[in-house]
């Protein structure tokens, strides 16, 4: 008997979904088989890896201590893109990054082929390859790769770029950051490097790098680079120099020049010039927030006792991040701070009086506060004791509590003792 057209072309549909379930089915399971396999495969990889790394780790140990610098190479010639080459390569770079052996290390790169083999990767058109390869031969910090890295400084290629100075800061040649300095305002100036990793790159250098930076003609520069170079500069040593810069720049129509001119100068030290209060006292009053915040943390780090007043005025500033920098900063100043502080305390802004609390807490000033209960000069004792206990009444007590417990001076103990039970000694 014919079966009917329906239920022939129900039977057809049932056939076709059920061999499309089946191949879906066995598709999945090649795909999870293949995905165990390739995972076994990579555990043997790496276990290989492994053992390799530890054998010839244990290898070069002995050899660099019995041999030093004539280690024999042969025992660590390698095929290039094996197993043993990627081992060895990374015991190398164990070793360069220690500083033991670093300059064997580097004597061994050479030796083996490795510096060549990739700085052949570096005319290649694969852009993964050759950062790579860049990246290895700025970790080698073999200096004889300078010449073959500096012209891809040239590149318009980011990711090249990016990972070219950090190789050759790395290598840390004067030839390097020479060559680093006279490209940075093309390569700031066009963000093919973020900031970030230019001044990175330029910290690599250290103290080298403060001729440089401050001897090129950055009087033209767009001011984004002379924040980057100034900002660099705020990260080293103090240095005469950077401060004649920073200088320069405090009266900048840039705020972020102003400011980063400024933070240079917090870190002047014993190269402080006479007149620096001065320079600095305007920009306390700036109308940019974090030029005023950069100000209070000079004027609070070099201690300009002529910025102590000002300081106090910025207690009630706008912007709180500047509010609690100049209370930070007048805590450095000592007993002139007192005045200024009890003057603040005494105002009707809570806010502002619970910011000078807690930063007098963080800052440990409140210890010279309790020290001061003790001492023979009565105007001294009696403006820190008003100080504390508007501290006190404000629920900052900690330092009161403590020194109560921990304390030596049983005069400040019973002072304490007043402020804690809203008590006057007769």
């Amino acid at each position: 008997m014919l079966k009917h057209p329906t239920s022939m072309h129900a039977d057809l549909m049932l056939i076709l979904i059920t061999t499309a379930i089946a191949a879906l089915v066995l598709l999945i399971m090649a795909l999870l088989l293949a995905s165990i396999v390739r995972r076994v495969m990579n555990d043997r990889m790496y276990g290989k890896l492994d053992a390799l790394r530890h054998e010839y780790g244990r290898r070069l140990s002995q050899a660099l201590e019995l041999e030093g610098i004539a280690v024999q190479k042969e025992a660590f010639l390698t095929k290039p893109g094996s197993l043993a080459w990627q081992a060895v390569e990374d015991v190398l770079f164990a070793v360069v990054s220690e500083g033991k052996f670093a300059d064997k290390g580097r004597t061994l790169f050479q030796k083996l082929g490795y510096m060549a083999f990739y700085e052949e990767q570096l005319a290649g058109r694969n852009v993964l390859a050759r950062a790579s390869a860049i990246d290895k031969l700025g970790r080698m910090r073999c200096t004889a790769s300078t010449p073959k890295l500096i012209p891809l400084l040239e590149e318009g290629d980011p990711e090249i770029l990016s990972v070219t100075v950090r190789a050759l800061s790395r290598i840390g040649t004067k030839e390097a950051l020479a060559a680093i300095i006279g490209r940075l305002p093309d390569i700031l100036g066009r963000s093919l490097v973020t900031r970030k990793a230019m001044e990175t790159a330029l910290l690599n250098f250290g103290e080298t790098a403060i001729p440089y930076l401050i001897g090129h003609h950055w009087e033209r520069a767009d001011p984004w680079i002379t924040s980057c170079i100034l900002e660099t500069l705020s990260h080293l040593a103090p240095d005469a120099r950077s401060v004649s810069l920073a200088i320069e720049h405090l009266q900048s129509p840039n705020a972020e020049v102003r400011s980063k001119a400024l933070k240079v100068l917090g870190r002047a030290d014993a190269n402080i010039p006479r007149h620096l209060d001065e320079l600095v006292l305007p920009l306390l009053e700036d109308p940019i927030w974090f030029v005023r915040l950069q100000a209070a943390k000079s004027a609070g780090a070099l201690v300009l006792k002529a910025t102590a007043r000002p300081l106090g005025k910025l207690l009630f500033d706008k912007n709180w991040h500047v509010r609690r920098q100049a209370a930070l900063a007048l805590t450095g100043f000592g007993h002139t701070a007192i005045d200024i502080f009890l003057e603040a305390l005494s105002a009707s802004d809570g806010y502002a009086k619970e910011s000078i609390c807690e930063e007098i807490e963080k800052a440990g000033f409140s210890d010279r506060l309790i020290a001061n209960l003790g001492g023979v000069d009565g105007p001294l004792r009696t403006k820190s004791r008003d100080i504390l206990k508007i501290m006190q009444g404000l629920h900052f007590s900690t330092p009161l509590i403590a020194y109560l417990e921990t304390g030596d001076d049983e005069r400040i103990k019973q002072e304490i003792r007043c402020f804690l039970t809203d008590e006057r000694t007769p």
